[in-house]
């Protein structure tokens, strides 16, 4: 498995350092495409590693709701306390999003269970994870046009229908929102597309769940 750098050290060394400004001055002395490339590597490096964040977002820390799936922690690297050795649960694999800052790991049937963040620039490293839930599975699922993978032990065909009703009075509680703006402002016509957008929305919920079994 491959490490992940820490670049932050990395660049206390006078020859890294060296060597990045001049990777500036070549593209101009613009330094966002070495930035870029900093955090291009990072991801490459996350998702080739046996390593996640030592940092559990909304979960105060708790590895529990993880432990109970199947993962293994070890202790926080010395050199890198940022990130943990872990063997992930049977089937599940790490994958690479289009955002170089963000990464997943995906379940046995290619569904995304958790959520990693790793920032890789040298000024401002940081990294955390945060375990997926119905609804954030959902609502990304509905933005990329795809219908859910259902199961009988994390996702319930029931459960995904009472969520995806959730997500639905939520667009619908935005389009209001948006009309009631609108009202005030008449001429502006963005809080009509808004209203419209949000309905939209709520139209494709309410046919997901549809699909899935339950009536809208």
């Amino acid at each position: 498995m491959n490490s992940i750098r820490n670049t932050t050290d990395d660049m206390s060394d006078p020859a890294n350092a060296l060597a990045f400004l001049a990777e500036g001055m070549l593209n101009g002395g613009d330094p966002g495409p070495s930035i870029e490339r900093m955090e291009a590597d990072g991801q490459r490096q996350l998702v080739n590693s046996d390593r996640l964040p030592t940092q559990i977002l909304h979960g105060a820390d708790n590895d529990e709701p993880f432990l109970a799936l199947g993962f293994t922690f070890g202790e926080p690297d010395k050199g890198d306390p940022m990130f943990r050795p872990a063997t992930l649960p049977e089937g599940w694999k790490r994958e690479a999003s289009d955002h170089a800052m963000w990464s997943h790991l995906v379940d046995e049937y290619g569904r995304r269970r958790v959520a990693i963040f790793y920032k890789a620039a040298f000024y401002d490293r940081s990294a955390f994870m945060s375990l997926e839930t119905h609804h954030s599975y959902l609502f990304h699922l509905l933005y990329e046009n795809q219908d859910p993978v259902l199961d009988d032990v994390w996702l319930t065909a029931d459960a995904a229908i009472e969520e995806l009703d959730r997500i639905a009075a939520g667009f619908e509680d935005q389009a209001a929102k948006a009309e009631g703006f609108g009202a005030k402002s008449p001429e502006d016509s963005y809080w009509t597309e808004r209203a419209a957008e949000q309905r939209t929305r709520k139209a494709e919920a309410l046919a997901m769940r549809a699909r899935i079994g339950g009536s809208s």
